[in-house]
């Protein structure tokens, strides 16, 4: 059989020995997952689905000569990818079909997709334009303090730090943009929440001390999750921010993290006074914001940084207090991927 005609498919073909060494790859799988010939097939696995699960599939394929599911592989750049199997045993080698599903959502070509892409491309352009100019100004500004005369450093300096202090807020308007377009793009990894969650909340309280604050927590969900490690964490330091500056002087600042059915729901609960149903209903609108020092984009980027998590971002508020809740998905493992089967 004329093996070349399988470089011109969409999907990933991999075929495999009894003793895991790959004997055939075609063009799709060495792009995507870096995988040639006299590799182990299961380096594209996770590394917890590479025993337990891969023997079971072995014992799948032995018995019933094929399978079919959706699985999570490691691509070249050791990220994650969402993807559909077919695997069927053909004499004394095993084939691997894998769909690549990750990106599916980005093919459509609907218009409203077309001018989203087009909004994205130019919005990249901006901030792309933005940054090196911005970046530019700032280190001149700081070159200017250091070669100021001693006699203006007191008059001029105030205006250079205002200058300065001006830049940065456009520069975070060109980072929002920026993640805003990553967004959905995530870096996943296998992360312990509680452990996560401390460190955020830990972190986040030793930076902001200037308030009498009772910052305290409780996670105790003993559960993993996939997340994007930096995204996620701009969402709660996000929340937690919002939270902060609620409180006027004095007030209480609570997190939590609980297991319910297949999700993991985190509470951020703050008494700094609740939220009016009119400015709760715009707290996700871009660029909508009470305070003038806020552009207003961080709520809106963390609702879309949770979405690409296949989660939900909710806001409660009632008597002076507000509650925000993050709902996340645990990922559903059959038997197969945690336990021996025994398939006779």
């Amino acid at each position: 059989m004329n093996v070349e005609i399988f470089d011109f498919l969409e999907s990933c073909i991999v075929v495999f020995d009894k003793n895991n060494k790959v004997v055939y790859s075609n063009a799709k799988a060495k792009e995507r997952f870096n995988i040639k010939v006299d590799d182990d097939v299961r380096n594209i696995f996770q590394p917890d689905d590479r025993k337990i699960f891969f023997e079971n599939l072995l014992d799948v394929l032995n018995k019933e000569g094929t399978y079919k599911n959706f699985i999570r592989f490691i691509d070249k750049n050791e990220k994650i990818q969402f993807c559909y199997i077919n695997v069927f045993k053909n004499s004394e080698f095993f084939v691997f079909e894998i769909i690549v599903l990750s990106g599916f959502s980005k093919l459509s070509l609907s218009q409203k997709n077309l001018n989203y892409s087009y909004l994205k491309y130019i919005s990249q352009g901006i901030a792309h334009v933005l940054r090196n100019p911005i970046m530019s100004i700032s280190g001149f500004l700081n070159l200017i303090k250091k070669k100021l005369p001693n006699d203006l450093k007191k008059e001029i300096e105030p205006y250079i730090e205002s200058i300065q202090n001006e830049f940065s807020k456009i520069m975070k308007v060109v980072l929002d943009i920026e993640i805003i377009n990553n967004a959905s793009e995530l870096k996943l990894e296998k992360v312990s929440i509680d452990e996560f969650l401390n460190s955020a909340f830990e972190n986040f309280r030793k930076e902001n001390t200037a308030k009498f604050i009772d910052y305290s927590y409780n996670f105790n969900c003993n559960s993993s999750l996939f997340l994007d490690k930096k995204l996620f964490g701009l969402v709660l330091e996000e929340i937690l921010k919002n939270a902060y500056e609620s409180i006027e002087e004095k007030g209480n600042i609570f997190m939590s993290c609980q297991k319910e059915d297949n999700n993991i729901i985190i509470s951020i609960k703050d008494n700094g006074g609740g939220i009016d149903k009119e400015r709760l209903s715009m707290l996700f609108t871009p660029f909508y914001s009470t305070k003038p020092k806020n552009v207003g984009l961080g709520l809106f980027i963390s609702k879309l940084i949770v979405q690409a998590h296949k989660g939900r971002l909710r806001i409660i508020s009632r008597n002076n207090t507000t509650t925000v809740k993050l709902i996340l998905p645990i990922e559903k493992r059959s038997r197969m991927r945690i336990q021996r089967l025994n398939i006779v």
